[in-house]
């Protein structure tokens, strides 16, 4: 046999090649990712014209109009600065018909239809999105959204219906496991940047002492976690570490390790959202995990419950490829061996970042290709919690009349009232709530171009008494007319114990730790 012949099988194999028993995980996946954009567009959408509306802290069509005069002035695309079809129009028409849209599409891939196109319109809707959203939209699972959105058009069929009571039975190999190693990544380096920070917490267990007072909108079953004993609490603290960093190596082997990954992978996120509101980020990871069982291990009663065949068609027969799905298979091989790539790429800087290498040796043709697609954030790199946050400051907006009394702004999802019992808000996510989380560690205002850019609007907003700004909060001590001054305070939270909350009442105390924000007056 020629070398060239056996080059084409090979290649043939690479590209068509099937795994026969993944028919109903790709079902679950696909649909469950549409699940996913559908969550994260409607949560965006109901807090988008505030965030960066016409009317909001940070429109949308001045950023872009400072993307275009950049790119003017240095001579490059703005669309590949800022890749997002917002170019064409920012209005906030087209920005509410885009997240319509989006929802449109997102029902449309759960009932079946255009399944491969209807997510690739997704992606791109999202990364629109994301890439408008400014701070807003800076989280990690923004952008694993927007990768796993990507790879899941390269494993979703492209056909005008699939059947959701019959899987099609031959799943696509190539990108199948571009999904699984994304879950390794997104895994591995949660546990890897943990223990490579330096932070001696991860080491000795006390993380978990200080994570459910300060986790960014705790809930109420973090006061009760926080009240277990601190052995339990140290105890804890490995566990997750071994799912994090041993558990992605099953990953890499047979059926029923990777079904142990899955276990042990989901069932974290199941425990991180009992006690926490990370969005829709663990639902996300769990969807991923799909990806590694097989049809074998789904329980029946859970596939008939969801009207899928518990034993889909196979075909026996592999037709021959027409000329259509030649070309199809090739271009969905080549975007896969491109994102792999990249994806090197990144896991080669963690890892130099991380101390591992004394230089990065990674090749320089590779680092081209990851900066090459680096605007469209579809290879990332991951790792939550680096380093525990060991205490709670929290910014209080307050107004004032005569600059002596002065009355507090209380947000909706933010702890504010000592007595307000912490809640579930998860999968929504309330961005500007997160962003004061962050911009609170700072313990004073920096005037950062981060900070300046949505911090001050937000001070003025409350100062004019904007309706796009009071939307934020729960309750604001000035309904008829605003304030004439405005300052923003910084105070230390803590849970309260147990014998503290049932004497008085609360679930939080705080200390006041000065101003954060300098007291600005109203112009006449």
């Amino acid at each position: 046999m020629k070398w060239s012949d056996l080059s084409g099988k090979v290649v043939l194999q690479c590209l068509r090649s099937p795994i026969d028993d993944c028919a109903v995980s790709r079902t679950l996946f696909v649909r469950g990712l549409a699940l996913i954009y559908l969550i994260a567009v409607i949560s965006w959408w109901v807090q988008m014209g505030n965030l960066v509306g016409s009317q909001g802290l940070v429109p949308a069509a001045d950023y872009l109009q400072q993307v275009e005069n950049y790119g003017v002035e240095n001579d490059r695309s703005a669309f590949f600065l800022v890749p997002t079809i917002f170019l064409l129009s920012c209005s906030d028409f087209v920005m509410n018909g885009a997240c319509l849209l989006a929802v449109v599409l997102a029902l449309m891939v759960i009932a079946g239809f255009f399944q491969g196109q209807g997510l690739l319109a997704l992606w791109i809707i999202y990364l629109s999105l994301v890439t408008t959203g400014n701070a807003f939209m800076s989280f990690q699972w923004d952008v694993l959204l927007l990768e796993a959105g990507l790879l899941a058009t390269l494993v979703a069929p492209w056909k005008f219906q699939l059947s959701w009571r019959q899987p099609d039975s031959r799943v696509p190999r190539w990108p199948w496991y571009l999904v699984r190693w994304l879950l390794f990544r997104l895994m591995f380096f949660a546990g890897y940047v943990k223990l490579t920070s330096g932070d001696s917490s991860w080491w000795d267990g006390t993380a978990m002492l200080f994570h459910y007072e300060t986790q960014p909108l705790p809930t109420w079953t973090a006061w009760w976690m926080q009240q277990m004993p601190d052995g339990f609490n140290r105890f804890t603290c490995w566990p997750m570490l071994v799912v994090e960093i041993i558990f992605p190596f099953f990953i890499f082997m047979g059926k029923r390790m990777r079904l142990i990954a899955a276990l042990g992978m989901a069932g974290l996120m199941l425990l991180i959202m009992a006690t926490g509101n990370y969005t829709y980020f663990n639902w996300l990871t769990i969807v991923l995990c799909f990806s590694l069982v097989a049809d074998q291990f789904w329980p029946k009663p859970w596939l008939k419950w969801l009207g899928i065949d518990i034993e889909p068609k196979k075909t026996t027969q592999q037709k021959p490829m027409a000329a259509g799905e030649w070309a199809g298979a090739a271009l969905r091989g080549f975007i896969g061996l491109w994102l792999f790539v990249a994806s090197l790429a990144v896991v080669s800087g963690q890892l130099t970042g991380g101390g591992t290498f004394k230089s990065d040796p990674t090749p320089k043709w590779v680092l081209e290709i990851q900066d090459s697609i680096a605007p469209f954030r579809s290879v990332n790199g991951y790792g939550l919690f680096r380093v525990m946050t060991k205490d709670r400051p929290e910014i209080v907006f307050e107004g004032s009349r005569d600059g002596r009394r002065w009355e507090e702004y209380r947000l909706k999802y933010k702890p504010g009232k000592l007595e307000k019992r912490p809640s579930f808000v998860a999968p929504h996510q309330p961005r500007l709530d997160w962003q004061l989380w962050f911009a609170a560690l700072e313990r004073e205002y920096r005037q950062t171009s981060y900070q300046r850019s949505w911090m001050e609007p937000l001070m003025l907003g409350l100062l004019d008494g904007s309706p796009e700004v009071l939307d934020f909060f729960e309750y604001q001590p000035f309904p008829d007319k605003p304030p004439k001054y405005i300052r923003a305070q910084l105070y230390l939270y803590e849970f309260t114990t147990m014998k503290e909350r049932r004497e008085s009442g609360n679930w939080w105390k705080r200390k006041p730790q000065g101003l954060y924000f300098p007291e600005i007056k109203k112009r006449k």
